[in-house]
């Protein structure tokens, strides 16, 4: 009974702590899409195959199937510093660059067993996000300047080994969202600066996450499904700023106004298998499919000046991605990591965008553990992403066209406390 009331005291605080961290910090687009996938260390480090392994409580999240084949009860705790850079080449020429900034995802996971075949976890992280922002005069001003989605995700979870060979898992998702979007108008105020418009909103969603894990002999499987999650953001504030007065007295524009909108992040199903080598390797494959035409549009509906409503085809397609990843063991308190991943953009031709200029990802990664005194441990990861030039020459939505290339560093910090 101490230790529960231990882990909840716990997970109390890391709730409050990472509910500042989503309202304090923009996230951004780390993987297709605009999903982020460093949400562990040992993952991340090997390319985020890790669906057939239990390597330690962030199993709660990649596959809650294999909570109970954990061999103790385990804390987790990191972040991630994450460097993006994009830059743009419209068709006229001309280079211009997203402004430069730091992006800090952050998790906790916690994995506590009730008997030899039962166990209890949490999982709080943000496995989905986006942040760009653009100079403010640049050529795509109009259609963005900035752009930001947060997204907290809480998942208390059971997991039951059915034998030694089988184990399920499954939790409810509890989800936070919040969306801030600016960019400029084409108009301009008395003092000659241009308007600009900023809608803020926030939400709540539900869904689940299930899973199961086997293990013959050297080789084990895990199957897990994350449900897909709709955010309805309501009543939603839009400011309209330095619009000159005959435009608002004509009502074109308000000052501000309330708006409704809704967003679905979308289902993942993944297979991943692993096998031992030998007592120092270990391998791993993994296989996610994301169910990304969930989101084919974005729009934004204003119940009292309909006038300003504004509609948004995405028309995302579902997307691969396929990850390779190794652990080797090289003494008994060092083990280190890499991994390869492929990930592929649900961003079809004519529907690229400033606010996620998405592209097809090679992913190269390599980590490590290091074993402490009294059950710690501490983790590091370093990340690079080279993302493919991607050429727009139809846009769909805007007409606006050109060339982005972008890319990623990342390093990543964690520890462990395993009891």
């Amino acid at each position: 009974m101490i230790l529960l009331l231990h882990l909840f005291s716990m997970v109390s605080c890391m709730k409050y702590w990472m509910s500042c961290l989503m309202l304090a910090l923009p996230f951004l687009s780390e993987g297709g899409g605009f999903q982020i996938n460093t949400q562990s260390q040992k993952a991340t480090s090997m390319g985020g195959s890790v669906t057939g392994n239990a390597l330690d409580a962030s199993v709660v999240f990649y596959n809650p199937g294999g909570m109970s084949m954990l061999d103790s009860n385990t804390f987790n705790l990191g972040l991630s510093a994450l460097m993006p850079g994009t830059a743009f080449l419209g068709l006229t020429g001309g280079q211009e660059d997203m402004k430069s900034k730091v992006y800090l995802p952050a998790y906790f996971y916690g994995l506590y067993f009730l008997d030899e075949k039962s166990s209890i976890g949490l999982s709080v992280n943000s496995p989905f996000g986006l942040g760009t922002e653009w100079e403010d005069q640049w050529s795509g001003r109009y259609i963005s300047t900035k752009a930001k989605l947060t997204t907290l995700f809480i998942q208390p979870s059971l997991g039951y080994k059915i034998s030694d060979r089988i184990s399920i898992g499954v939790g409810p998702v509890f989800v936070l969202g919040n969306a801030d979007l600016n960019k400029a108008l084409p108009v301009t105020g008395a003092d000659g600066v241009e308007a600009t418009a900023e809608l803020k909103g926030n939400g709540n969603g539900f869904g689940v996450n299930g899973g199961v894990m086997m293990a013959f002999g050297k080789t084990s499987v895990g199957l897990n499904y994350r449900s897909s999650v709709k955010i309805k953001l309501e009543d939603g504030e839009a400011d309209f700023n330095n619009v000159p007065s005959s435009l608002i007295s004509n009502g074109t524009f308000v000052n501000s106004a309330s708006f409704n909108s809704e967003i679905t992040l979308p289902a993942v199903a993944s297979i991943g298998i692993g096998y031992k080598v030998n007592e120092e390797l270990l391998v791993n494959l993994d296989l996610n499919y994301t169910f990304w035409s969930v989101y084919d549009s974005l729009n934004f509906l204003f119940p009292d000046h309909s006038s300003l409503d504004s509609r948004n085809a995405r028309a995302y397609e579902n997307s691969l991605a396929v990850r390779l990843g190794a652990q080797y063991n090289y003494s008994e308190r060092l083990k280190i990591r890499g991994g390869l991943a492929f990930d592929q953009s649900p961003v079809q031709d004519g529907y690229v965008s400033p606010e996620l200029p998405d592209a097809d990802r090679l992913i190269v990664s390599a980590g490590f553990t290091l074993k402490m005194k009294k059950g710690w441990s501490v983790e590091g990861t370093l990340l690079f992403e080279d993302v493919r030039e991607r050429k727009e020459e139809n846009n769909v939505q805007n007409n606006f066209n050109g060339t982005y290339k972008s890319y990623l560093y990342g390093a990543g910090v964690g520890v462990q406390y395993a009891f």
